[in-house]
């Protein structure tokens, strides 16, 4: 094997090792917690609000404008775990949770195009069964999707606070100079953690959608059809919502 390949395959070693303690919450934060970068993200009972989803469901986005029109610390959000024991350690601690999800099309091909080293079939099985675990804990939860996040998030931290009682400043959606405040932190991040790498923007850029686009996903294949299948479970939810 190359260095190149051991590289790819200690890499998928690791996420897979990830993604089987995610749903276990016990199991997740006695590990993970060693880690002082994870520290800072993971759900605690100082946390007052949990915005998690899938990773390239809008995740970065939906943290920053909800800090930009509340005050609140780093330590008091739990965000971009991407596992399920957040969402569930978050019910059980009756914390407002932010479910954030994308049609499995564009966020598992986002997916591999930012981790490389992992293969299209895993990632569609890790998104099916994040969605799936959480699925019976929808009392706990708003859903929130992707493209409502980038137009309406607003309506989302309504629904929120209709839902947990809470009172979180709404994020002005039609505000251009709040808009522009927002994408440049996240352009921050991306400059600051990932060298500004085009695989990990945190905004929609055509040089992303034209690699997205490249990675080969069967569209008939049943694994995909299952993921598409609890993606509109998920729909119907934010229907309800709305009702």
């Amino acid at each position: 094997m190359s260095t190149k390949g051991f590289i790819r395959w200690a890499r998928n070693l690791r996420f897979r090792v990830r993604q089987f303690t995610a749903r276990y919450p016990w199991m997740f934060f006695s590990l993970y917690q060693l880690s002082p970068h994870n520290r800072k993200l993971m759900v605690t009972k100082k946390t007052k609000i949990t915005i998690e989803g899938y990773p390239r469901s809008a995740n970065t986005y939906a943290v920053y404008a909800f800090k930009y029109v509340n005050d609140l610390q780093w330590n008091e959000v739990g965000h971009h775990l991407h596992v399920q024991a957040q969402v569930i350690r978050s019910v059980k601690y009756k914390i407002p949770v932010i479910l954030l999800i994308r049609h499995p099309l564009e966020a598992v091909r986002s997916m591999v195009v930012r981790h490389d080293f992992v293969p299209v079939n895993e990632a569609l099985e890790d998104y099916i069964r994040f969605y799936e675990d959480l699925y019976e804990l929808q009392h706990g939860f708003i859903v929130a999707m992707f493209e409502d996040v980038i137009q309406n998030y607003g309506k989302i931290i309504h629904q929120l606070n209709d839902r947990f009682s809470s009172d979180f400043n709404l994020f002005p959606d039609h505000d251009e100079q709040a808009i522009a405040a927002v994408l440049e932190e996240t352009d921050k991040l991306n400059r600051s953690l990932d060298k500004g790498k085009l695989t990990h923007l945190y905004r929609p850029d055509k040089g992303k959608d034209s690699l997205k686009n490249a990675v080969e996903l069967q569209e008939d294949s049943e694994l995909y059809q299952k993921a598409l299948a609890i993606y509109n479970k998920y729909i119907a939810l934010t229907r309800n919502q709305c009702s």
